[in-house]
């Protein structure tokens, strides 16, 4: 090969390998960017710098990221820039109106239906905490002097109204007749009601616990003039007792069952004697004296024991004997008669007094003399107007009575039981259709009035939570997350034809080079 070839086989070998430098080079640069993905081992050892540069600093990246994010790129007044944004703002109405048509449209189940059992109970948990405030609110205001000044100037003026109004003239015979009818349904269905059964047996309860207290004696339990009129009247009586005891023995039947006593009592006596004893027994007493003592002591035993009986000492004594018997009675503990709240006998007790009590309700003829009563009152008051009936309510008084009702502890059961019952209807009542509920129209109405105060409470909230958010944190764990091979192929699937650019320039530079370095070589020689 001439020299001129072989010059012109160094001069395109230069070229070529120019340009396979610059072109690998940049192939190889791209390649590491995430390449490998893990540090490699040669020979047990791990070489960090062969590492990709995108895994070896994804951690540095993704809080950097993450800050530039957070604090330049996303910050709460861009949020707040961005709610100012008309086409937001005509999204966010639209949306609006599309609810509040879906729930005015169709017809809606009760609201138990529509939440499940664990936001249910908070629902009833708050119901129960806002019955118990509008309780203790009703009873403030009841207490207040203001409600007292309030309903006397409001019944004085009902009752100046109805001045001319009397109850005949309201009341007619028919009317009468029909609210007797439905105060007698009302009071059957009131006794025969579960309900009234329990609150007899609740206020039985409460009454045996007030009573049957330990150390709690008959004496404290009865009121003092009932314990002295009691003590009055035994005394009275024990005399006209003993009296009555003594004649006992003037009856033959017990006359006879005395004097057979008392033959058998000597009868014992001598068989209890000593043998020695009976034989001068025998010496001494003949069987004839023996009945003469027995037919005397028949014949006058009786009646010394009835003259002894009708004595005013025995009288006495036994007179004190009972008084002390009655104040030691008196003074026992309660419970240790009766039984403590709980005991077996206690329970019957309450149970047979409920059974009875129920019975005494329900009984027909009791009934009728409640409405006979009530019918005769309504009657003798009709001559009455309502102004006077009117004029009978303390109107003073009537709230303090009704506000220590409601703080009494029937008052606050009979509350819960209402306040359970009511929760319960609000909560089964099934919704229906909010449609029939309105005038036409309501659901664009209600849509207008709505949707500038809930844009501007959105206005002021969101930005408060965007700044609560912390948006870098985040993007960091979010980058930190993502997987090394997925951000790769996301890369290269935006940048795939500038990569390629990079390497194809590459190439074209490092031939560029190898050529110069030809050109610089001729003219060196």
């Amino acid at each position: 090969m001439s020299e001129v070839a072989m010059q012109w086989l160094r001069d395109a070998l230069t070229v070529l390998f120019g340009a396979l430098a610059g072109g690998l080079t940049n192939r190889v640069a791209i390649t590491m960017l995430f390449h490998p993905y893990k540090p490699p081992r040669v020979f047990g050892r791990t070489i960090h710098w062969l590492q990709g540069a995108v895994p070896k600093n994804q951690t540095r990246m993704a809080h950097t990221i993450g800050n530039t994010v957070g604090t330049a790129l996303l910050t709460p007044a861009d949020v707040a820039a961005e709610l100012k944004d008309e086409r937001l703002r005509e999204a966010f109405e639209e949306q609006l109106q599309g609810l509040v048509q879906e729930l005015f449209e169709g017809e809606k189940p009760a609201v138990a239906d529509l939440l499940p059992e664990s936001a249910l109970i908070e629902v009833r948990r708050i119901l129960d905490t806002l019955l118990d405030s509008v309780r203790d609110r009703v009873v403030e205001a009841l207490s207040s002097e203001e409600f007292s000044e309030d309903a006397a100037r409001i019944l004085g003026t009902l009752a100046e109204s109805l001045e001319d109004e009397s109850l005949a003239d309201s009341l007619g015979e028919d009317r009468i007749s029909s609210l007797r009818g439905q105060a007698g349904d009302w009071l059957t269905k009131l006794v025969d009601s579960a309900s009234f059964t329990a609150t007899v047996r609740s206020h039985l309860d409460r009454a045996a616990v007030r009573l049957l207290r330990p150390g709690r004696s008959f004496e404290e339990l009865l009121p003092i003039g009932l314990i002295a009129a009691l003590e009055h009247a035994i005394s009275d009586y024990l005399p006209l007792a003993m009296e009555r005891l003594g004649r006992l023995l003037e009856d033959p039947a017990a006359r006879a069952r005395v004097e057979g006593a008392i033959h058998d009592l000597l009868e014992r006596f001598m068989k209890d004697l000593r043998f020695h004893q009976r034989v001068v027994a025998k010496l001494i007493i003949t069987e004839d004296t023996v009945e003469k003592v027995i037919d005397t002591l028949e014949a006058e035993g009786a009646d010394r024991l009835g003259d002894l009986l009708r004595e005013g000492e025995v009288q006495d004594a036994m007179a004190r004997s009972v008084n002390e018997a009655i104040v030691d009675f008196l003074r026992r503990p309660v419970i240790e008669v009766l039984g403590s709240p709980g005991d077996p006998q206690v329970e019957s007790a309450l149970d047979s007094i409920t059974a009875w009590t129920l019975d005494a309700t329900r009984d027909p003829e009791v009934r009728d003399f409640l409405l006979d009563r009530a019918e005769a009152a309504v009657l003798k008051a009709g001559e009455r107007s309502w102004a006077d009936v009117i004029r009978l309510v303390p109107a003073r008084r009537a709230g303090g009575w009704i506000a220590s009702g409601l703080r009494s502890e029937a008052g606050r059961e009979q509350f819960g039981r209402f306040k359970e019952w009511l929760t319960d209807r609000v909560l089964s009542q099934p919704i229906g259709s909010l449609e029939r509920y309105g005038r036409e129209g309501a659901a664009l109405r209600l849509t207008e009035s709505l949707s500038e105060p809930v844009w501007e409470w959105i206005m002021g909230k969101v930005p408060e939570v965007a700044a609560n958010v912390r948006v870098s944190d985040r993007v960091e764990s979010k980058i930190l997350e993502f997987p090394i091979p997925e951000l790769e192929r996301l890369v290269r699937s935006i940048t795939e034809k500038e990569l390629n650019l990079i390497v194809r320039l590459g190439y074209f530079l490092g031939a560029g080079i190898g050529l110069l370095l030809v050109v610089i070589r001729r003219f060196t020689g």
